[in-house]
């Protein structure tokens, strides 16, 4: 066994299809169908079942993939330290996060990074929230930014800034009574504006969602959506297009600054939400890693 083998398994169970998993390792479909029957012949096993392109991991599959997870954590982590002991500080860095922060906080992070560290290099990884917070505990990500609370038997954490969340409206509507409000971003209106207009909204299972759900319905939404879609990018992108409006983090402006959204604050409600850098808890981080946290820190919010 080899490393090159744990990887191209646990990147077809993350992706849950050859097509997609030969997308992101570069490879062609057909290549890596071989290489995941040349592993399951050299085990004795099938690692995976394939139902019309789809793939799910087997019993077998999910031993495979638990230790494969520890191995690659255990030659990163000594990558690392050889790394961190080198001069010239040759290597690279791997950080998960949101495809939101990876689009609107990371290129200025990895500039920034490519400044002090010429001959070393970033993986941004993007992943869910609940991704993230699984790869982290396996030692799939050096660091992560993702969301507060998280459990802080297995994780430490930096906070990084509190996002004030925020309602963005399509321009071309009439422009919502707005007052303004101490400690707001923007002009401020009432939540129950919410139940009155069409909205943007993200899927169920998105922690953005969860957030705005808890918050303002109190676990359960009373709002008709207009649109459900995946990504912030989109939802955004369906307010400049006057589809509805949307409840969005701070931050999010930088996606549309041809003024076609509007934005607001809540006046009943200061809703926050805190990022952070995580790490797992009992991991020392190398010099390096700690660079690379106060080069986070030093990015506009």
């Amino acid at each position: 066994m080899n490393t090159k083998q744990f990887q191209y398994v646990l990147t077809l169970a993350r992706e849950g299809s050859f097509s997609g998993a030969a997308d992101m390792l570069n490879i062609t479909q057909p290549s890596l169908s071989q290489y995941i029957k040349k592993i399951e012949k050299e085990i004795g096993a099938d690692l995976f079942t394939r139902t019309n392109g789809d793939v799910r991991i087997t019993d077998a599959g999910k031993i495979y993939i638990e230790a494969g997870r520890r191995i690659l954590d255990i030659e990163h982590q000594m990558e690392n330290a050889i790394n961190d002991i080198a001069a010239c500080k040759t290597g690279s860095l791997i950080i998960g996060t949101s495809p939101y922060r990876s689009a609107s906080m990371m290129p200025a992070v990895a500039g920034k990074f490519k400044q002090l560290h010429p001959n070393m290099y970033l993986v941004i990884r993007e992943a869910t929230t609940a991704e993230l917070l699984d790869g982290m505990e396996h030692g799939e990500f050096d660091l992560a930014v993702t969301l507060l609370p998280v459990d802080e038997k297995r994780f430490s954490y930096e906070k990084l800034a509190e996002e004030e969340i925020l309602l963005a409206v399509p321009a071309a509507w009439e422009k919502l009574p707005a007052a303004a409000c101490s400690g707001r971003k923007y002009p401020a209106v009432s939540t129950a504006v919410l139940r009155k207009y069409p909205l943007v909204m993200l899927t169920e299972a998105q922690y953005m969602q969860q957030q705005v759900d808890g918050l303002l319905y109190g676990g359960e939404s009373s709002a008709a959506p207009a649109v459900v879609v995946k990504s912030l990018e989109a939802q955004i992108e369906m307010v400049r297009s006057g589809v509805g409006m949307a409840v969005v983090p701070g931050g999010v402006e930088q996606f549309c600054r041809d003024r076609s959204v509007t934005y607001y604050s809540f006046s009943d409600q200061l809703l926050k939400r805190t990022p952070a850098v995580i790490w797992r808890k009992g991991v020392k981080l190398s010099r390096t890693a700690q660079e690379l946290i106060s080069v986070i820190k030093t990015i506009e919010w």
